[in-house]
């Protein structure tokens, strides 16, 4: 969309208590209230325990791999999959992103989440499950080998600092539970590498907000022409309306935390073990509402990651479904997918020159940014139509969202 306007920037056997379940009834009833979303969010279909035993997937990458071709397409703003949000951690789009910091940049990095179709379409058949007011954010997708490597390679050198002891193979093992070794293999691919993975979670609206994005999805499906000057606006307004009202749900840890407790089904064991907290209760239903909204659609969940999904159709995904071979294989971003990279990216440099410049001299118009009067009519128009967007959302870099963290062992997960 819109490329000329940027270019100018389960049960009580699962360990369920009644009285956990109950509670959790009346907990989800209260956060409802207090996100104002005017609807009882708690679904027992939706709710459903995570088995303690989810799907293994040791002996993924001897899985049989025959690549498919299925396309890699973008998700998110100005994308024709614009329904889901996005939030890219490793590029630092955001203010809640460690890798926002200049000293911790990631070579290779991408601000747009791209994913396979087939991915991209089942992500909002998941949307769609949510209760209202509810909406996916997708904070990694497909990934770089540079970026596999860097995090790799961090995860394992703090690993080792904390384990002196530990063999290399030891130390490998522990740190592909959170992060995957980058793969150049064709036959045993990295699963971000793949199109096929996604990381993700899930946030809440305030009714009224939800209903305003609402009628801007609907309006911009009745637009033919995506470059339209109002479709942009419109576009720019939902970002706005989301970085600044998105109340993200407790998960019980942050993003890209590297310990126990981030497994899927962390909550379900210890509420096995002794009586959940009200905010572990909380924390546990969450993970039990995005695993069953993914898994309802056919993704399979990562037992260590609850925010990790795989597609069936990667080896990972395949091998915890039970297939018996994959069809996504490691790919590289074609010349419309890098075009789009590209333009999301000068997209956001252009917002944050103009952000900078209207806070140290107020009322700038489309002149004093193109460093001259008189310029070409089209030129001026673009520059003043990107003004009106800044209006609508603020600094591209600010937002409600909680912080990620770097991803890293802690010494009580590996103890």
């Amino acid at each position: 969309m819109a490329t000329n306007h940027l270019d100018s920037e389960s049960n009580l056997e699962n360990g369920d208590s009644m009285s956990d379940t109950s509670r959790g009834r009346e907990l989800a009833a209260q956060l409802a209230a207090s996100h104002d979303t005017g609807v009882d969010v708690y679904d027992s279909d939706l709710y459903q325990p995570i088995p303690l035993d989810l799907p293994p997937v040791a002996g993924w990458k001897e899985l049989p791999l025959t690549e498919s071709g299925e396309p890699m397409v973008p998700l998110g703003p100005f994308s024709s999959h614009r329904d889901v949000f996005t939030s890219s951690i490793y590029y630092g789009e955001h203010g809640n992103s460690p890798y926002i910091r200049t000293e911790n940049k990631l070579d290779g990095s991408l601000i747009t989440m791209f994913a396979r179709e087939a991915v991209a379409t089942v992500l909002t058949h998941a949307q769609q499950l949510l209760p209202q007011a509810h909406r996916l954010i997708v904070l990694d997708s497909y990934r770089s080998l540079d970026v596999q490597q860097a995090l790799y390679d961090h995860y394992y050198g703090a690993l080792a600092r904390l384990h002196d002891d530990w063999s290399s193979d030891e130390l490998s093992a522990e740190t592909q539970k959170y992060v995957s070794i980058p793969s150049t293999d064709e036959s045993r691919p990295s699963p971000h590498n793949t199109g096929g993975s996604v990381d993700l979670a899930i946030f809440t609206l305030p009714s009224e907000i939800d209903a305003r994005i609402v009628a801007i999805d609907l309006r911009l499906d009745e637009i033919d022409d995506q470059d339209d000057d109002d479709a942009y606006l419109l576009e720019m307004e939902k970002i706005g309306l989301i970085r600044r009202y998105a109340d993200f749900l407790d998960f019980g840890t942050q993003f890209d935390h590297g310990g126990r407790e981030a497994a899927s089904n962390y909550f379900e064991v210890l509420g096995a073990q002794r009586a959940l907290t009200d905010a572990e209760v909380l924390a546990r239903d969450n993970r039990r509402l995005l695993y069953n909204v993914m898994t309802q659609v056919g993704m399979q969940p990562y037992e260590d990651e609850w925010w990790h999904f795989n597609s069936p159709q990667s080896q990972m995904g395949a091998q915890s479904a039970g297939l018996d071979r994959a069809t996504y294989g490691g790919v590289e971003l074609d010349s419309a997918n890098t075009a789009h990279e590209q333009m999301r990216r000068m997209h956001r440099a252009g917002l944050i020159r103009m952000q900078e410049a209207s806070m140290v001299q107020p009322g700038l118009q489309p002149h004093h940014f193109a460093g001259k009067v008189g310029m070409d009519p089209r030129h001026e128009a673009l520059i003043d139509l990107n003004l009106k967007a800044l209006s609508e959302t603020g600094d591209p870099r600010l937002t409600s969202l909680p912080p990620a963290v770097i991803i890293e062992p802690t010494e009580e997960s590996v103890a």
